[in-house]
């Protein structure tokens, strides 16, 4: 695994405490994610459950709601959560933690993971995978979003590449696509990223 060591992070319930600098943070983006929202239209997809983890701003669980979806945003920011639930009454905003999930089993057609994965430790994510996938229903998609070793910067969230995604993934999911693309934002250049489509194994 390409990686460095341990990564310090900011506290995620300070971020968001303070509304007037969350369309600030470097993430922010109100638009629904391109690459999902082109993925989307590939697979036909036209409702079902959706699963917006680690929704931090609530801009793409209220994206996806808007295009029809039955939308739950998580986050580990309680601070976070308050503020999405100021946005929308019909997406269900709640605090969690997926690592110790009170999300069920089954309970989602499709995840979008934007940010939450790319930050955790590196012996987390052996648990992540395996929680996701418990809570993906039959046949369930996870689109997930992180940064690419290709990336220059040093600061910032992990890094990785298709041959650690697909390392960490396929014992749980069969990889269909892993896109070089970017992670649009705030930033005056956009981090390069990849965009991996996955289907539940069963």
């Amino acid at each position: 695994m390409s990686q460095p060591g341990i990564k310090k992070f900011s506290d995620w319930n300070e971020l968001y405490h303070n509304d007037n600098e969350v369309e600030k943070l470097p993430w922010y983006y109100e638009a629904l994610d391109n690459d999902l929202e082109e993925e989307i239209r590939i697979l036909g997809l036209k409702d079902g459950r959706f699963l917006d983890l680690g929704t931090g701003p609530g801009t793409q669980a209220l994206q996806l709601s808007k295009i029809g979806f039955s939308v739950t945003g998580t986050d580990i920011s309680e601070s976070a959560i308050k503020r999405a639930r100021q946005l929308s009454s019909k997406v269900n905003f709640m605090v969690d933690n997926i690592l110790e999930t009170q999300l069920d089993e089954e309970a989602f057609d499709f995840i979008f993971d934007r940010g939450c994965f790319h930050v955790l430790a590196p012996e987390k994510r052996t648990d992540y995978v395996k929680t996701v996938h418990k809570t993906l229903a039959k046949d369930g998609f996870l689109f997930l979003k992180c940064f690419s070793i290709k990336e220059p910067m040093t600061e910032g969230p992990y890094k990785f590449s298709a041959e650690d995604i697909s390392s960490l993934f396929t014992q749980y999911f069969i990889i269909s696509k892993i896109k070089e693309t970017v992670y649009r934002g705030t930033l005056e250049t956009w981090p390069r990223a990849l965009f991996v489509v996955m289907k539940k194994k069963y």
